[in-house]
């Protein structure tokens, strides 16, 4: 089996179990009361990842002396009681029930089938047909096909929160990694019998997933586009000058500009994100968050000022660079009232004055770091051979996962996150940094955005690994381009020297490790929706644009 997400797990595909005599089917009703008592002794959160699937499969099977053929079934039970409670507070008219088409007999079946599926007529020559009507009348969206991209469009329209898939448990298997990352909350009833042709399910089963239910509201899943959209709108010219309350002075237009400049926004977005998963995804922001989410961004646009700077690139966002335009003095002091405005800004929030205390903590502390990662990464420019990978990776720890753990940790602070919140976040925010920052350096050298590059060495992983993992020869060729010939572009030469798989795969190895880390790290979190919105996070983040 192929490890899911770099993680090697348990072979989950039933070869010896059918559940179909007496004996396998009482087996599976001891397994499910072991597992339910499990998950509600030791108070699991969802979602777990699939490492934490597997560690708690063992402690299942081994408290249950279950046989080892059973550990796949045990894997989707614990899943199952996992989720259950969110699951059952979601409404029916929220939920997708996927089920199978090898249900049927596709010699005698008449449906048809479009791009959703199998469209069943009812006939009842198969189970699909009762089970659809009953899960219908409850109010479910029904689809019979097979995989899981029906679902996902669904899923990313918003018209669904909560899927309850019958398949085999191969297939099962493959799902648990996409449902894990998007964080969505689901039910699995595997196949009794499989083999892809006339298989059977255990209706009581499916009838009794589909009428989960808990009394209450449902609170519903954060909608990530609709919040970045809110928090989008505070970066425009008009609303960032309200926000700052500016003079109109030349300094002040000159920053308040280059704040409103694109940008994917994703630190002050994080910090409404950690805000509104801890207050309630219902609960609206305040009006003074916006204030906090703008420092945020202050700090962060004011360390790409400094950067350019400090690099001497001509370039960003696709136009000048501040020092560029206005020269160094000019840009020097832009940033430098940025940085003012940030804690400004977070002194001037409703939060109480020991948080506010709190806050300007974290953000000096961050402030500091990125610092002292940016001075580690100064001085090695000019060098004749590039830093090993573990001082770069470290400079990325320093650099940039600071910025991340200030964004997480003031939208904590304000919504009155714990200490083990605060803790998750510090850990959490390293390993995304330095994830994010590794997904940056592979982007940047690889894609071709149009502009030579003069020859430098600063703390390019790819280029590190190519130095110290590689021959002689690709030493060298490292060395060489130090020195570019006339004509010669730096980042051509680079992404040339690129052209070796095992160099990017080498790169994406230490991405998912990171990653891996990330998501491991919210183990400890007793928040679902934190937990949840945080692990949809690392996937939005790592893997979209």
């Amino acid at each position: 089996m192929s490890p899911a997400n770099g993680i090697h797990t348990t072979d989950m595909t039933d070869k010896t179990t059918s559940f179909s005599v007496p004996q396998e089917r009482k087996e599976r009703e001891r397994l499910r009361a072991a597992t339910e008592d499990y998950v509600l002794t030791g108070s699991l959160v969802p979602p777990l990842s699939m490492a934490e699937l597997h560690e708690h499969t063992d402690a299942v099977c081994k408290a249950a002396a279950a046989d080892p053929s059973h550990a796949g079934f045990v894997t989707v039970l614990v899943a199952n009681e996992v989720w259950k409670d969110t699951l059952a507070s979601v409404p029916y008219e929220r939920r997708v029930l996927l089920l199978p088409q090898c249900l049927r007999d596709k010699d005698e079946c008449p449906a048809t089938i479009d791009e959703f599926g199998l469209l069943c007529e009812e006939c009842g020559k198969c189970p699909i047909g009762g089970i659809q009507k009953e899960a219908e009348k409850l109010g479910y969206v029904v689809l019979v096909a097979e995989g899981t991209t029906v679902v996902t469009k669904l899923l990313e329209g918003g018209k669904i929160d909560a899927v309850i898939g019958v398949s085999c448990l191969s297939a099962l298997e493959r799902s648990f990694p996409h449902m894990a990352s998007h964080a969505i909350p689901g039910f699995a009833v595997p196949l009794i019998t499989n083999g892809c042709i006339k298989t059977t399910m255990d209706t009581d089963w499916v009838r009794e997933a589909m009428r989960l239910k808990l009394p209450g509201r449902w609170h519903g899943r954060q909608d990530l586009d609709s919040l970045r959209e809110e928090v989008e709108c505070w970066f425009t010219l008009d609303k960032l000058k309200e926000i700052l309350g500016t003079d109109g002075t030349i300094t002040e237009n000159i920053s308040v500009s280059w704040l409103a400049k694109a940008g994917k926004r994703w630190r002050p977005f994080l910090c409404a994100c950690v805000y509104k998963s801890l207050k309630g995804f219902d609960c609206a922001l305040p009006d003074d968050f916006s204030k906090l989410a703008v420092a945020v961004e202050c700090f962060h646009k004011a360390s790409l000022i400094h950067d350019d700077i400090e690099d001497n690139d001509s370039t960003r966002y696709g136009e000048q660079t501040l020092h560029e335009e206005y020269g160094v003095p000019v840009a020097l002091n832009a940033g430098d009232l940025l940085i003012g405005d940030g804690y400004r800004l977070i002194s001037e929030t409703d939060a109480e004055p020991l948080q506010i205390v709190d806050m300007l903590r974290v953000a000096s502390h961050g402030h500091r770091m990125l610092c002292l990662g940016q001075g580690e990464e100064l001085s090695c420019n000019g060098s004749s051979t590039p830093l090993p990978p573990a001082d770069i990776l470290e400079i990325f720890r320093r650099k940039t996962a600071p910025a991340f753990e200030v964004a997480l940790q003031l939208g904590s602070i304000y919504a009155g996150g714990d200490t083990t919140v605060r803790r998750v976040l510090a850990q959490f925010s390293e390993s995304l940094g330095i994830a994010y920052q590794i997904r940056d350096d592979i982007k940047d050298l690889q894609e071709d955005h149009g502009e030579s590059r003069p020859g430098t060495m600063g703390p390019s992983l790819l280029l590190s690994l190519a130095y110290w993992e590689g021959d002689e020869g690709e030493r060298a060729r490292v060395i060489s381009l130090q020195a570019p010939g006339p004509g010669e572009d730096f980042t051509a030469g680079v992404r040339n020297l690129l052209g070796n798989p095992q160099l990017t795969e080498r790169a994406n190895q230490l991405l998912e490790h990171h990653k891996n880390h990330a998501i491991r790290s919210l183990a400890e979190l007793q928040n679902a929706h934190l937990k949840g919105l945080l692990r949809r996070l690392i996937t939005r983040i790592l893997d979209g644009d």
